[in-house]
């Protein structure tokens, strides 16, 4: 499912950007953060945010998969902060 995103970005001192995005969609609504490298593009920002939203509809599994693999996440794959308005 592709959601509508509104996306603002701030440059942080590290030389990362942090990307502030919210979706337009009433019924499901979420916003969040994400850390991104300088060299990330907007479209691989976007498919990031929408593959985590989209995960996200099945929450209990996409909940438990950060609840017990904290010890095996790769380094790069989080930075994300997802919240239901």
């Amino acid at each position: 499912m592709e959601y509508k995103l509104k996306l603002k970005s701030k440059k942080l001192n590290s030389g990362r950007f942090q990307v502030d995005f919210s979706t337009n969609d009433s019924a499901k609504g979420y916003y969040g953060y994400l850390l991104a490298e300088p060299e990330t593009s907007v479209s691989e920002i976007v498919n990031k945010i929408n593959r985590h939203l989209t995960a996200i509809t099945n929450s209990e599994r996409y909940f438990q998969r950060n609840l017990f693999s904290l010890g095996n996440r790769k380094v790069n794959s989080g930075r994300i902060l997802i919240f239901k308005r």
